[in-house]
């Protein structure tokens, strides 16, 4: 491999951590039975949800299907769950492994589903901030707002994203206005997800516009 790609893993790698370090500490800070801003989660739920999607989706799925293959999942679901809580904050911690096609994914997409899931459990405690990114983990959130938002969002209007790093523009074929909505990235990521009632953005555009996002959708 070259000394150019062996570096830019290890980057991102880093990022991996950093972000997921921080993420586990706040499973660790509140517990299993912290709210979280997604209706019917807390924070065991969310925690599930992101193992089996890092390390054994199967597990969701097998434990539905009939005979031994069904009962053989939903044994290991069930020792998932009767493990203690710092031993399933310490399996996320340690990350999905190297040839995990989620670990790809995600190092790809700028960590997009971690920075997002962290906030949805941040931002359900009394007292939240939104957090000062380091330069890297803005970017990555930057970059996942970029692969997100044509995804995710459908509104019929011209919308331009617009934070400290850039802007981007998303087009609509039957676009009725046009509207700027400006945050950092981490905010303006959780925006395009249809987090509205914890993303911090400044929204400006006609009223034919607003008219037209209210009408849309945000989300995946």
């Amino acid at each position: 491999m070259p000394r150019s790609a062996t570096r830019a893993e290890a980057i991102m790698h880093e990022r991996r951590h950093d972000e997921r370090e921080a993420f586990a500490r706040t499973f660790l800070t509140h517990g299993p039975e912290a709210p979280t801003i997604l209706p019917g989660w807390d924070a065991a739920e969310l925690l599930e949800h992101l193992l089996l999607r890092e390390g054994a989706p199967h597990l969701r799925v097998g434990s539905h299907l009939p005979g031994a293959l069904g009962a053989r999942a939903q044994r290991a679901l069930d020792a998932l769950r009767a493990s203690s809580w710092q031993e399933r904050v310490e399996r996320f911690r340690q990350g999905p492994g190297r040839l995990s096609p989620i670990g790809r994914i995600d190092a790809l997409s700028g960590q997009g589903e971690l920075l997002i899931h962290h906030e949805d459990l941040r931002r359900a405690q009394l007292g939240w901030e939104p957090r000062q990114l380091p330069a890297e983990a803005a970017a990555d959130a930057w970059r996942a707002v970029g692969l997100m938002a044509p995804l995710a969002m459908r509104v019929r209007a011209e919308v331009t994203l617009v934070s400290p790093l850039g802007g981007r523009q998303l087009r609509s074929r039957r676009a009725v206005g046009s509207l700027r909505v400006h945050g950092d990235p981490l905010e303006l990521l959780l925006w395009v997800s249809g987090r509205d009632e914890v993303a911090r953005v400044r929204v400006h555009g006609d009223q034919v516009a607003l008219q037209a996002l209210r009408e849309g959708r945000r989300g995946l």
